[in-house]
């Protein structure tokens, strides 16, 4: 049956006109489908997902073929512009968001078409170029195991057969459907987006996080499906050391005494923040990115000389210990900047509050009480124009798209940890000031602004004041120019909703032992960092004061951000 499939798909293809390929065959080839506005049985989040799928696979080296709520024509067209890219030993990723329908004992991909089911795509006709081609490691991922008004044969999809170096997987088992999640998308696509932005990681690993994240979070009522592991060397997200990221590492960024941008000035910028210190792995940090750095053979004696030693794990700090007399922070006269290219800044006076909630989850207790030293935050997060000020400058390697909303004033987002702490280093080296980011603590102290309540203006959710789902009548669905809600009682615009925020802690299971002294928690080499103030992606009670969640430190996602902190 499928030699006969197989035959006819081929032939169809061969009469559709591809695209103009390169004089170089590709290696990495991927295919994007995602198809969301129909009339009938829209799907809110699919386009916005299949647009995510393809910006992070682009930025892993994929040549992406892309195709957004299309007719079969167009489907079809993107099919065989795709297939025409294939060759032997290529690495090989498909990607398609929205209906199907079982007929004739196959799966078929639904269009958006006044007629869906006649004019629905045959999955054969994805999979047999890969057959043909033979690429090294190809995984298809269909998202379509949904209840639809086209059903007729059967629910959810039909297994495909096992396959030579090609793994198909289904966000929920054959013959099994999930309800549409609505603006949250599904939870599934969301940590396989996760997975393979993690750099190194392979595809088989990362499906394997999916499924057990996915089990965990639906309590097993939802179970990913895989034809067959994906074959070993595919990788979406390759490990790279790009310049200035050794930095990443660090908390706090001491800036050379010089406004010299040069990699050598970073790289001396990232010593003279851990020179004094008796962690073995911030050593192994420096090492990681200056190989064969200046102080290289310094950095390795003192690694082996501090492995194992008890209680480096606590050597670790997100800012120097703080003087016996801390000096108080400049008098609060407005907002101030330390270039007029810089982020504006709002004086953050000393204070004590009591930190967390005993209402909702377990990371959020105990309440305790944290004393903040003054500091400077952002007035706002950080910007589009101020980032790519720090790519044209060198600082930051990495351009994030702005997905056609536009760069500018906007937040800009699809950043991870480390970005943001490229982006503190290359300020402070700019200015001869000490940027960082925020700790959790401090982040809490300037959300709440004085106030006790759930949310900085109050106990309940209040329309017109945040960017939310759920926090207005029309959401956003996007990122939004800072100044459209109101500011809290210190100024600061957008601590709840819009980008949710990096800070500089670890993530911990709850503040049994968090520091008391504004300071970050930091353990050497966590892989999980804290986000705090929710996004636009998220319901209202995640821009609860006390709200927090996690996120690996070296994965992009595109509700992710950050705003800046600085020393007095």
């Amino acid at each position: 049956m499928r030699s006969l499939v197989l035959a006819v798909a081929l032939v169809t293809l061969a009469a559709i006109p591809a695209l103009p390929q390169e004089a170089t065959p590709p290696t990495r080839v991927a295919l994007v489908i995602a198809n969301g506005a129909y009339p009938d049985a829209a799907l809110a989040q699919a386009s916005t997902q299949g647009r995510a799928v393809a910006a992070a696979l682009r930025e892993g080296g994929f040549d992406v073929v892309a195709m957004e709520n299309g007719p079969r024509a167009d489907m079809r067209q993107a099919i065989a512009q795709f297939a025409g890219k294939l060759r032997p030993g290529a690495a090989v990723v498909v990607f398609y968001s929205g209906h199907a329908v079982q007929q004739r004992d196959r799966d078929f991909l639904v269009p958006i078409s006044p007629n869906p089911v006649q004019d629905a795509v045959d999955l054969d006709e994805v999979i047999d170029p890969l057959i043909i081609a033979k690429p090294s490691s190809a995984l298809v991922l269909i998202d379509a195991s949904r209840d639809n008004p086209w059903q007729a044969r059967g629910k959810g999809l039909r297994a495909t057969e096992r396959l030579e170096t090609v793994a198909v997987m289904f966000t929920a088992a054959p013959g099994k459907t999930v309800a549409d999640s609505g603006p949250r998308g599904n939870r599934a696509v969301e940590e396989w987006l996760k997975a393979i932005r993690t750099p190194g990681l392979e595809m088989a690993a990362a499906v394997e996080r999916v499924r057990d994240a996915v089990a965990k979070a639906s309590g097993r009522s939802q179970q990913i499906w895989l034809s067959s592991a994906p074959p070993k060397g595919l990788v979406v997200t390759p490990i790279g050391q790009p310049v200035a990221m050794a930095q990443a590492n660090r908390a706090v960024i001491l800036s050379p005494p010089s406004s010299d941008t040069s990699p050598d000035a970073f790289e001396l910028a990232f010593w003279e923040s851990i020179r004094n210190s008796e962690n073995a792995s911030e050593y192994r940090a420096y090492l990681d990115s200056y190989p064969n750095g200046r102080f290289s053979a310094l950095a390795r004696a003192r690694e082996q000389l501090y492995r194992g030693r008890p209680g480096a794990a606590a050597a670790s700090a997100a800012r120097p210990p703080a003087a016996a007399t801390p000096a108080p922070p400049a008098p609060k006269t407005g907002p101030i900047r330390d270039c007029s290219d810089c982020p504006e800044l709002t004086a953050i006076p000393p204070g004590s509050f009591q930190m967390g909630s005993n209402d909702l989850y377990e990371f959020e207790k105990p309440i305790h009480p944290v004393t903040v030293r003054g500091f400077y935050l952002g007035t706002r997060e950080v910007n589009f124009e101020e980032w790519d000020r720090c790519v044209n400058e060198g600082g930051c390697n990495y351009r994030p798209d702005d997905r056609g909303l536009g760069r500018g004033k906007r937040p800009v987002t699809d950043l991870h940890w480390n970005d943001a702490n490229a982006y503190l280093a290359w300020l402070s080296t700019k200015t001869g000031k000490r940027y960082r980011l925020p700790s959790e603590s401090e982040w809490e102290y300037a959300a709440r602004a004085g106030t006790t309540t759930t949310y900085p203006w109050g106990q309940t959710v209040e329309k017109d004041r945040a960017n939310c789902l759920g926090c207005n009548d029309q959401p956003r669905r996007s990122a939004v120019t800072s100044g459209q809600y109101p500011p809290n009682a210190f100024g600061l615009y957008d601590m709840a909703g819009n980008a949710a925020e990096w800070v500089a802690d670890c993530w911990s299971e709850n503040y049994r032992a968090a520091p008391r002294d504004g300071s970050a928690h930091v353990l050497p080499g966590c892989r999980e960092r804290v986000l705090r103030g929710g996004s636009f992606n998220n319901d209202p009670r995640y821009l609860r004061s006390a709200a927090r969640f996690k996120y690996e430190a070296d994965v992009r996602f595109y509700t992710n951000g950050f705003r800046v902190a600085r020393e007095p």
